[in-house]
């Protein structure tokens, strides 16, 4: 972390932001608070949540959102801002492989050989997309998901728990695939999929509800 970077805020205070705090935490940052406008604590971990952003310069931001389209608008809202990857001490991460700004790596997930991971991205923990993936921006794998190589993901997409995805497959842009799915066909663009096989079961537009 670079030394003029004093600390991290986290934006969001739910669970999931106590993930990306861990994370955070192993990588060395600083937590200076939790922002949530409609958080019902004072405190979280033993760290302070507000209600609105901290005043002065030196902050690092990170989104601790989980619905893909939520984060994408407050990355929209707050684009001025410095959002570094964060990636969790026990993850590993490819050398060859690009992480974009704002992306979460969490405990124990993989990132293989020259992969790309877009922006605002999250990779749950013990999720791995393999060698030569493609993971779009404000896209999310939980955990245990796991892709085979050459997978490309598209913008906004959400793997499920547990989810297996074929080699060579591609995922258009805001697709849901069910938790424990396993996927060996491509999906259009705003599919909801899950089974196993899964199989394309509705239609979905960007910022609608996951299932």
């Amino acid at each position: 972390m670079p030394k003029a970077l004093k600390s991290l805020v986290i934006i969001g205070a739910g669970g999931h932001a106590k993930s990306v705090a861990d994370a955070a935490m192993s990588a060395g940052y600083k937590i200076a608070c939790f922002v949530a406008p409609d958080a019902k604590s004072k405190k979280m971990l033993g760290i302070p949540v507000q209600a609105s952003m901290p005043k002065g310069a030196g902050y690092v931001y990170a989104l601790a959102l989980g619905d893909n389209a939520k984060r994408e608008a407050v990355a929209i809202k707050y684009a001025k801002l410095v959002f570094p990857t964060i990636v969790h001490k026990t993850a590993y991460v490819s050398p060859s492989a690009k992480l974009g700004a704002g992306t979460v790596v969490l405990a124990q997930a993989n990132v293989g050989a020259d992969s790309k991971v877009g922006r605002f991205c999250i990779i749950n923990s013990a999720a791995s997309l393999d060698h030569d993936g493609v993971l779009g921006d404000f896209a999310a794998l939980a955990p245990a998901a796991t892709t085979g190589g050459n997978v490309t993901i598209g913008a906004r997409v959400a793997i499920g728990i547990g989810a297996a995805i074929k080699h060579g497959i591609s995922i258009g842009d805001d697709c849901v695939l069910g938790a424990k799915s396993y996927l060996d066909r491509d999906l259009p663009k705003g599919v909801v999929a899950y089974g196993a096989p899964a199989k394309a079961v509705r239609k979905r537009k960007k910022g609608d509800a996951y299932l």
